[in-house]
């Protein structure tokens, strides 16, 4: 009887919920069709934001600025190639479909799909005139044009007119042909370079080279038409032509001359050519190469299930664990002299090798410096946490002939002993003797570059990928970023007398974007003036004086400065004003893109406020809020709280931003504010990156830790100072913030009394150890030491409600940590307490049956019923 009793009760319990989520959709329905904020317009099946300009870069002279872009109604296809001109203050559109279409076949599908498209509604629509009179209408040329060039098979040569007008066709996208997923895509450009002295560029389509030879008059110039992909191409130093590697060679092409010349010798067989660079003067070559091996070549396969058809099947992944022997990589840096006659018989000098056996090794991209005699790299080693800055030059005549004479000796000694075993092989095997053969690779020469400055690496898991050393114009001198300070700042080291001064400093981040032509000056973008906004300066390298660029106050991003400094072409958004390009001279600055729909800027009318408060150690913590309607601090009303916190480290990206439109904590955060009367906040914790070396390093043996602390604080400073029923808090993120949320209900049940954890690793020896290495801690092979940071033992602790989301099919965090720490509950009998809402097909952001719509209906329904309304309904 009770068992029947207790099944009624479940029964009549889930058959609330659902009438409630249904009354719920129902309402915001019928909200939506009146125009009013609902779910259903914030998270549409397709994004309500249009595509991004992106590697925007100025001409020599400054006065062009190129960019890669797409229109809205283009978002489906691929980014075309745009001018903008400072002196016209006018964009030109280089690159098109119907410009492409001449010379790929992909482009053509799209452009044949376009015609029989309009073709059909434009003979859909003669056959409605059939039907019926109907009021005479002036036809326009443009529409006349469209009619006459209707049929494709008119035989005859087309005129200039029905070329232009079958082109306006083809480079017109419709908003049926916007969203045809299924229809034929443009791949557009993938990239660019500007000519090194004049208005020229190269241009980059589906791993083929093309030529603009004036921007002032654009016509596209095929220079490749291979099946290989080019790739790393660039100009010659002077201009006169470009370079390219493709097939493990680095190939130079004059623009004068029909001849192909491979630059490079032969590497050896088991090395592969990563990347190149002649000096500045044309007569040097830099190569990079390594070995296969390395992160992603270790690991394990790990099983996933899919639910996709009538039986389950199983489906395996590629994963690199803390605990997993990774399979070493040699790394070389070699020089070449590219005025030796012949290559053929000619030397490589090898000046680093190095091998790469963890899975956060990383070694910089080397630089020349402007007089062409050295070069500066870097390279970081993961099991002493050492950062070594290096620099290598060609040896002087007399020791290079020595270094010679010893590679020849050396040769010549395998030579003979390699003759002498084949020898010996071919008298006990009593076969003919065979000839050897001529080795096709050429003698390498020794001479170790010096490392001529040394530091402890001390900071977030990407600082040392971003160290780049780089020459000042002096060619003494090494600028480059590091976060010995505390922060990522600008240092200069003098490598005569190894020793180093910083240039940049504060508490505040600087990223690094490009250096002046001469290299006195450096172009960064820093939080200097707002730890929520990235704006961009000039750096003098001498002085190191800092001026800032940006005019108005928000967020640069894809930014490029004129080699003046007085030029600025940038993405720049701040709340109230979408993401768009502006083009910058002095004090003018003009919008040149127009790439979001206006439901977008309806949407975006809330303006979070910016707050901080100090935590237990003194630490400043920031964060933004949207406040619910009618607040006011006089008021004795208490409002339930809604947190949103990510809290890992990853790179220089942090949730406190101005101008973020997060569907999860401004969209979602802002319609609990308005719809229900919460306090919606997002708070970045130590942990987060973008906050100095000590907020991405503090997980580091403690991971979440530090993260609970300082919300911990967040909830209390809320409560004293916003109204905040401090019985009333929920809290929810995804990935590492899905980790977090469950941290904060198992160690602080108290003060956290609702949860909504989205894909969260709570098992952290099973994440990938790139990561979880500079992270999380570190491990031995075969003995997964970061097994005691998982969530399992501490989630007996719960009190409250506790959602648990996840994407059944996701490679990056796996399914099978969501269902160990659910059966942890389960056995601890949490039953009660938590929930599972699965998406059968979805990945580490769902996306398969579940979209955002239905998490955040599923989202609302769940806090509604567990913390309730702050509204009168």
């Amino acid at each position: 009887m009770g068992r029947f009793l207790l099944i009624v009760c479940l029964l009549v319990c889930f058959t609330c919920q659902v009438e409630a989520q249904s009354k719920l959709k129902k309402k915001s329905e019928a909200k939506a069709d009146s125009g009013e904020i609902t779910l259903e317009r914030l998270f549409p099946k397709e994004s309500i934001f249009g595509p991004r300009a992106r590697s925007t870069d100025f001409s020599a002279d400054g006065r062009y600025a190129a960019y890669l872009y797409r229109p809205y109604n283009e978002r489906r296809h691929g980014n075309d190639l745009w001018v903008y001109d400072f002196k016209t203050k006018k964009s030109k559109r280089i690159t098109s479909l119907a410009v492409m279409a001449e010379f790929q076949r992909s482009a053509r599908l799209v452009k044949q799909d376009r015609l029989a498209k309009h073709k059909k509604s434009t003979d859909g629509k003669e056959e409605d005139d059939k039907k019926g009179p109907k009021k005479k209408k002036k036809s326009s040329s443009k529409n006349k044009k469209a009619k006459e060039t209707k049929d494709e098979d008119k035989p005859g040569k087309k005129t200039a007119e029905e070329i232009e007008a079958e082109n306006e066709i083809v480079n017109s996208v419709s908003d049926k042909d916007a969203d045809a997923k299924y229809a034929p895509r443009y791949g557009g450009i993938s990239g660019f370079k500007w000519h090194p002295v004049d208005d020229s560029m190269l241009v980059f389509s589906e791993g083929d080279v093309y030529y603009v030879a004036d921007v002032a008059d654009p016509e596209l110039k095929r220079l490749t038409k291979t099946s290989a992909s080019e790739s790393q191409v660039d100009f010659l130093p002077d201009g006169s032509g470009y370079t390219y590697n493709v097939d493990n060679a680095v190939y130079r092409m004059r623009f004068d001359s029909h001849l192909i010349e491979q630059l490079n010798p032969r590497l050896e067989s088991d090395r592969r050519l990563s990347n190149y660079a002649i000096s500045p003067d044309g007569k040097k070559l830099m190569l990079v190469a390594r070995t296969s091996g390395g992160f992603s070549s270790g690991g394990r396969k790990v099983d996933i299930i899919r639910y996709r058809d009538r039986f389950a099947k199983a489906d395996s992944i590629s994963r690199t664990v803390s605990d997993d022997e990774i399979k070493p990589q040699d790394v070389y840096v070699y020089l070449f002299d590219l005025e030796k006659i012949g290559w053929e018989d000619s030397e490589l000098l090898q000046v680093f090798h190095e091998t790469i056996d963890d899975p956060r090794d990383v070694i910089s991209r080397p630089k020349w410096s402007l007089d062409s005699e050295k070069i500066t790299f870097c390279f970081f080693n993961q099991k002493d946490d050492v950062v070594e800055i290096r620099v290598a030059e060609f040896p002087e005549p007399k020791e290079y002939e020595k270094l010679l004479a010893a590679a020849e000796k050396k040769a010549e000694s395998k030579r003979k002993e390699e003759a002498a075993e084949a020898k010996k092989k071919d008298e006990e095997e009593n076969r003919r003797p065979r000839s050897p053969r001529a080795s096709r690779t050429p003698l390498t020469v020794e001479f170790e570059s010096k490392s001529v400055y040394e530091f402890k690496h001390d900071g977030g898991p990407n600082t040392p990928r971003m160290v780049s050393p780089n020459w000042a114009a002096d060619n003494q001198h090494v600028v480059f970023v590091s976060e010995m300070s505390g922060f990522r700042h600008v240092h200069v080291l003098d490598t005569l007398y190894q020793s180093v001064r910083q240039l940049t400093s504060g508490h505040y981040e600087v990223y690094p974007l490009d250096f002046s032509e001469d290299h006195k000056t450096m172009f960064v973008t820093a939080t200097k003036d707002s730890p929520a906004q990235t704006m961009a300066y000039s750096v003098d390298i001498e002085s190191g004086e800092m001026k800032r660029l940006s005019g108005k106050d928000g967020v640069y991003s894809s930014v490029a400065v004129s080699d003046d400094g007085k030029k600025l072409l940038a993405n720049y958004a701040t709340y109230g004003k979408l993401t768009e390009l502006i083009a910058q001279n002095g004090k003018s600055t003009k919008v040149i893109t127009d790439s979001h729909p206006e439901e977008a800027v309806k949407l975006t009318k809330w303006i979070p406020e910016f707050f901080e408060y100090e935590n237990r150690k003194g630490h400043t913590i920031h964060g933004t809020m949207i406040k619910p309607e009618g607040w006011s601090a006089k008021s004795k009303k208490k409002y339930p709280l809604l947190i949103y916190v990510y809290g890992g480290p990853l790179g220089t990206s942090k949730s406190v931003v101005d101008a973020s439109y997060r569907s999860e904590s401004y969209f979602f955060g802002g319609y609990m504010a308005k719809e229900h009367g919460y306090l919606s906040v997002v708070i970045d914790p130590r942990g987060q990156s973008g906050y100095g070396g000590l907020f991405e390093k503090s997980n580091y043996d403690q991971v979440g830790k530090p993260q609970v602390e300082d919300l911990v604080d967040g909830v209390k400073h809320l409560t004293e100072n916003f109204n905040v029923d401090d019985q009333r808090v929920g809290i929810h993120g995804w990935s590492f913030g899905g980790f977090q949320t469950q941290m904060c209900l198992y160690t602080e049940p108290d003060v956290f009394q609702v949860g909504m954890a989205g894909a969260g690793p709570t098992e952290w020896e099973n994440y990938n150890a790139w990561y979880t290495t500079g992270t999380v801690g570190p491990s031995k092979k075969g003995s997964p030491d970061q097994k005691k940071y998982s969530l399992r033992p501490l989630a007996k602790n719960l009190k409250g409600k506790l959602l648990l989301v996840h994407g059944m099919e996701d490679t990056n965090v796996l399914f099978q940590d969501t269902v160990a720490i659910y059966r942890e509950l389960l056995k601890a009998g949490k039953e009660a307490h938590v929930e599972l809402f699965l998406d059968p097909t979805g990945g580490h952001g769902l996306g398969g049956d579940v979209k955002t719509l239905n998490k955040m209906r599923k989202y609302e329904e769940f806090l509604l019923r567990t913390l309730g309304s702050a509204k009168k309904k």
